[in-house]
């Protein structure tokens, strides 16, 4: 077989990801040429549907659509291409030892009654947790689509360690033990530390161009 000729590309997409084929066909949109590189034989990434036990099927790590903006589904018409969103019963199930487990949806009622099984006094303050999580969301909403100021490597280096370790002092209690924490809950957290980070990085953009 004849060595094949390098070829030439506007753009080069490294990771077949669903955030990785995302920008690729809004890079192919704008009329560049795209080369998207993978390391596995399937693409996807973490919305790939996999067998993760005989008989199971599940995708890897995408088990919500949340963030899928609704300007990308129709950018990208994805219901003509097939897309087809069910809605959840519930939105997360925690299984505990001893036969326990925790139940997060169905509705405000349904899961107050589930977590008062652990803490009444967690489950009488669950509508206000709620509603503060709605306001950071709505904060978060409106930053998805704004590109962040380049604030320098070095200052940029260190946020990102900083993000790094205060996720790491989240999911664990610093010996590698995850808490016993919902992943909904979890979620909430890091959408208010990733909030102020945002409005902090932001700020130190806005500094710089002054």
């Amino acid at each position: 077989m004849a060595p094949m000729t390098p070829a030439r590309f506007d753009a080069v997409v490294v990771g077949a990801g669903h955030n990785g084929l995302t920008c690729a066909a809004y890079l192919a949109g704008a009329g560049l040429s795209v080369c998207v590189v993978e390391r596995r034989d399937v693409v996807g990434g973490a919305a790939v549907t996999e067998e993760f036990h005989p008989g199971f099927r599940n995708s890897t790590a995408s088990y919500t659509v949340s963030l899928l903006a609704p300007e990308v589904i129709a950018d990208l018409r994805l219901h003509a291409h097939g897309l087809a969103i069910v809605k959840r019963s519930l939105a997360n199930f925690l299984p505990l030892p001893g036969n326990a487990f925790l139940k997060v949806g169905g509705g405000l009622a349904a899961t107050q009654a589930e977590v008062a099984k652990f803490s009444p006094r967690d489950a009488q303050r669950l509508p206000d947790y709620y509603a503060m999580l709605s306001r950071v969301a709505d904060v978060l909403r409106e930053l998805l689509h704004v590109t962040p100021p380049n604030v320098g490597a070095r200052r940029g280096g260190r946020l990102a360690l900083a993000l790094d370790e205060w996720v790491y002092l989240i999911a664990t209690d610093g010996s590698n033990a995850s808490y016993l924490l919902p992943v909904s809950l979890k979620g909430g957290l890091l959408m208010i530390g990733l909030a102020v980070l945002y409005v902090f990085i932001l700020y130190l953009g806005s500094r710089k161009r002054s």
